[in-house]
This record gives C-alpha cells, sequence and structure tokens, in this order.
C-alpha cells in the first residue's frame, strides 16, 4: 500500500472520526442518542457511523489528535449552551448543588470510586497542583517520576522543587519489559521519598505503565501515588480502587469528549486530611467564624473547590459521560485498540517514519505516537 494511500484509509483512526460524514445530522437528544444507538450491534458499521455523525467534525478534515485535546459531540455543546442561556436568563450567583453532586456521582462512576472522593476542577494541570503544592512535603524530601511526564507535572513540581527544595529523581520507561519499570522505579527509593508520580499512559509514546503494580510497591515502601490519568478516562476503563492509587485526575477535554477548561481530580478519602488546600474561597468550607478565627473545610473533596463555578460546563461533561456510556467504555477500548493496532503495523513499514509507541503490544494503547526522521523533530 502506498504512504499516502495508506495514511488516508487511517485518517480516522481517532475517536469521533471514524467515517466520513455524508452529511451533516440534525441535532438529537442524548436520550435519542441512547435509544438509536441500542439498536446497533457494535459489530455493524452502522454503529460506528452513527457514532461518527454525532461530532461536527468536516467530512474532509482528517483529525488524529484526541490526546491533545479531543472534539465533542453535538449533544455536548448544546447542553453547555442550553444551560448558558437559562443562566443569562435566569441569573443566579449560585449553582445548584444537587445537580453538581449528580455530575459527581457520574464522575465517581467512571473513575471507580465515592462521590464525596471527587473534586470538579478546571483540567488535570489544576488536580496536579492542588495535590502537589497541597502534600506535607519539606526540604530534602523525593519525588519520583518518569522522564515523560507531561509539563502538567513536571512543572508544578519542579516549582516546589524551587520553592521548598524537594528533590525530583527520574526514570526512563521501560518499553520493553513490564517488570523493568518496576526495577527501574524501586533502585530510585530511598528513606526521603515521599511521592511516586507516574503518567497512567504516557502522553509522549502511548505507553501503559503498570498501574496496579506501581501503587502496591508504593504502599509496600509506605509512599504516596498520583497517577496523572489525563489519557485515560474516555480512552479506557478505570478503577481507581483496584489500583490502590492515592490521587488520580484527568482532563474532561480529551478523551472524555468534554467541554474544554473542565477536569476530575480524585483524593483517596484517607488522604483528605492530609492535602492541605491552598486556594480556597466559597464552597470550600462548611463553616467559618472570623471573629472566632475558626475555619472548618468541607469534609468531601469538596474542600478544593472554591469560588463561583460555570456549571453549564459541567452539565456538558456530564452529557459526555452520558454519551460515552451509552456507546460503552469497554466497545470504545476494543474499537479504538484495533484500529491503532492497524495503524502501527502499517507505519512501522514505512522507512522514513520513526515509531515511539513500545514495540511491546501489551504495553500499547489506543494513542499511537511517531514522527518523520527527515524532519527530526
Amino acid at each position: 500500500m502506498r504512504r499516502k494511500e495508506f495514511l488516508k484509509s487511517m485518517a480516522f483512526l481517532t475517536f469521533g472520526a471514524l467515517f466520513p460524514n455524508s452529511k451533516k445530522l440534525d441535532y438529537i437528544s442524548i436520550e435519542n442518542f441512547k435509544e438509536k444507538i441500542s439498536s446497533f450491534n457494535s459489530s455493524d458499521p452502522k454503529f460506528w457511523k452513527l457514532i461518527r455523525d454525532q461530532f461536527p467534525i468536516p467530512k474532509d478534515f482528517t483529525y488524529l489528535n484526541t490526546g491533545g485535546l479531543g472534539s465533542s459531540p453535538f449533544v455536548v455543546a448544546h447542553k453547555v449552551k442550553e444551560e448558558t442561556d437559562i443562566l443569562d436568563k435566569y441569573p443566579t450567583p449560585n449553582h445548584d448543588l444537587e445537580k453538581w453532586w449528580k455530575v459527581k456521582e457520574k464522575c465517581a462512576d467512571i473513575f471507580g470510586c465515592d462521590k464525596e472522593e471527587i473534586a470538579l476542577v478546571s483540567c488535570a494541570t489544576e488536580g496536579i497542583n492542588i495535590v502537589v503544592n497541597g502534600l506535607p512535603l519539606k526540604k530534602g524530601d523525593e519525588v519520583i517520576l518518569t522522564t515523560h511526564e507531561h509539563a502538567a507535572g513536571n512543572i508544578p513540581l519542579l516549582n516546589r522543587a524551587k520553592r521548598d527544595g524537594i528533590v525530583l529523581k527520574t526514570f526512563e520507561p521501560d518499553a520493553k519489559n513490564w517488570v523493568g519499570n518496576l526495577e527501574r522505579l524501586e533502585k530510585l527509593i530511598t528513606k526521603r521519598t515521599r511521592l511516586i508520580f507516574v503518567s497512567h499512559i504516557t502522553c509522549t509514546t502511548g505507553q501503559r505503565l503498570p498501574e496496579r503494580e506501581i501503587c502496591k510497591l508504593a504502599k509496600d515502601k509506605g509512599l504516596w501515588v498520583f497517577l496523572d490519568g489525563a489519557q485515560v478516562p474516555g480512552m479506557m476503563p478505570v478503577d481507581v480502587r483496584e489500583y490502590g492509587c492515592d490521587f488520580y485526575t484527568t482532563s474532561g477535554h480529551k478523551w472524555l469528549l468534554g467541554p474544554k477548561r473542565t477536569g476530575i481530580l480524585y483524593v483517596k478519602k484517607e488522604n483528605l486530611e492530609l492535602v492541605q488546600p491552598l486556594t480556597v474561597g466559597g464552597y470550600s468550607d462548611a463553616g467559618y467564624s472570623v471573629e472566632k478565627n475558626e475555619l472548618k473545610f468541607q469534609p468531601s473533596a469538596q474542600r478544593f473547590e472554591y469560588g463561583t463555578q460555570n456549571p453549564a460546563l459541567f452539565f456538558g461533561l456530564e452529557t459526555a459521560i452520558d454519551f460515552l456510556n451509552a456507546i460503552g467504555i469497554d466497545k470504545v477500548w476494543e474499537h479504538d485498540r484495533a484500529l491503532a493496532e492497524a495503524f502501527y503495523q502499517e507505519l512501522i513499514k514505512i522507512a522514513n517514519v520513526e515509531v515511539l509507541s513500545p514495540e511491546e503490544e501489551n504495553f500499547r494503547t489506543a494513542m499511537i505516537t511517531f514522527r518523520m526522521k527527515k524532519y527530526n523533530l
């Protein structure tokens, strides 16, 4: 197969761009979408055609970077607009807490945790900053991370290192040996190590790290572990309880297909008192008194939320989760992995392409990365 023909045939690898859009469909509600999608089997091309038609991506546009920024389906954009219009028509200075908690319930279901362990944040970067800056780390304490972390993790950690003198130690992910990652990590652990911070799936190569094994190693050593899940929820099923991590965060604007500037932070119940909230305001507290110099934080992860919110965005995120659940995360994962694998196998045949994703299939995910050798990028 010629290179141009191959790349064209794989143009719709990224979820939401799977088939040419023959015509723009009228908006359908999430309820109607659930009904329509339930009448098809995922092995039927019509199943994925119906999904493709729910996105505004033009039929002549090739998009392969959901790992950077996902496209939201029509139902999500419609929900955000609808809720924004309602807020403008009937302004209220407070968001509806009952509806707010329903959003958290949906997020908790995606993460596999309790809604009280969920904070709604602006993006994964904010979630990382809340934990990295709130943990009781002092000068000389060590944090272990990989050399493949996103700026959203590296910069907050470096900022804390500059401010408080914590020490950052890195290891190169082992792309060939699952156990090798644990060996490289364990070699860096000392009596001063406090936190292991690693991407669940790296943004650089799409490599999945051994999340359960890393969390077990951390627990055996008495360490905290933070999994950066920016590339995971929406791509594949997630279960933070099963992993055993202390903290987990993601952005809503990638594989979850939600509105931009939405994110989810998980803080294990046992760690709520451990992480000091540094940016607080209305909604963070469960009562305060300036006269008595008293401040009581919310007993849940709501303590990390503050001030006036844009609830329309998070109601849009809730709709995006409903959209994905209607399809089935397991089906999305299976389908996208098959496409990614086909993409990978053809990429490695092209002479001038350097495939960055792992050679070991079990390490690969639905995100395949590569670069053109002659451009040396």
